[in-house]
């Protein structure tokens, strides 16, 4: 006989919310602020929207003498996604000049410095371009689509907004530069496919990490049509940390690029 505690736990499965606990608890252990779904107003439908996460987290900047100059602040914009069908991402090179102005505008790296080659969007020459997934019966169709939405959405909308990070030493008008990260945190890749664009080469089972390279079209809060290219980072948990040491690898670089001398 069901009971109404199964019918609760057959909502908390169908949910997706326990990979979404999962993911929170992992970034407190941390030590990451973290902000759960906050919701923000679409500039296209005027409706209310919903990220999963904003996590945020200050990374000290030395000068040349190691002396505390500031703080660069890494602030991610996170979907939590399980992936129960099968999905197929489609990689080819990545746009050098694309990615070279996203590293100078909006990271601090230098295209001419060696250096920005330690940047973790630099480690792959190659990105994925597109995707698809198998249909599934309950209509639940491309879960990455909504995903990449649902994280660049909420990152154009929410990233003018002063930091989530307070505490009694007022360490916010200390803060040099906020580093955005759209992501897609995946509970496996168990189900996730890579294909080369200009080869027949087999399918082969995505492991790593990797980027979504997007040119996103949207309005922002002028009203003005604007389109944005960014990496996307799609992020198996078994390798959350890796990601999350990659990103401390960038906030160095960036502390690197704004110190003088």
């Amino acid at each position: 006989m069901t009971t109404d505690i199964d019918e609760v736990k057959e909502i908390i499965a169908r949910s997706g919310n326990s990979f979404h606990s999962k993911v929170l608890k992992h970034l407190r252990d941390k030590k990451w602020t973290v902000l759960i779904s906050p919701y923000y107003n679409d500039n296209i439908s005027g409706k209310p929207r919903e990220i999963d996460l904003v996590a945020e987290k200050l990374f000290d900047m030395k000068d040349m003498f190691s002396n505390f100059s500031g703080y660069v602040n890494v602030r991610l914009f996170i979907e939590c996604k399980y992936i129960p069908q099968k999905t197929v991402f489609w990689f080819h090179d990545i746009d050098d000049e694309q990615s070279a102005i996203l590293l100078e505008q909006k990271f601090h790296c230098r295209r001419d410095n060696f250096e920005t080659k330690k940047h973790h969007y630099k480690t792959s020459k190659q990105v994925a371009k597109l995707f698809a997934d198998e249909k599934s019966k309950t209509g639940d169709n491309e879960i990455f689509y909504k995903a990449l939405n649902q994280s660049l959405n909420g990152m154009v909308n929410y990233r003018s907004k002063p930091t989530i990070i307070r505490n009694p030493r007022n360490q916010e008008k200390y803060i040099k530069c906020t580093l955005n990260y759209p992501i897609i945190v995946c509970n496996s890749f168990d189900n996730l496919y890579g294909v080369q664009i200009e080869t027949e080469a087999d399918p082969y089972h995505l492991q790593d990490n990797f980027q979504l390279e997007v040119n996103y079209a949207y309005i922002n809060q002028q009203n003005i049509n604007l389109n944005e290219y960014f990496l996307l980072d799609v992020v198996n948990f078994s390798r959350f940390d890796d990601f999350l040491e990659s990103i401390k690898v960038d906030s160095d670089l960036a502390a690197f690029f704004l110190n003088p001398g």
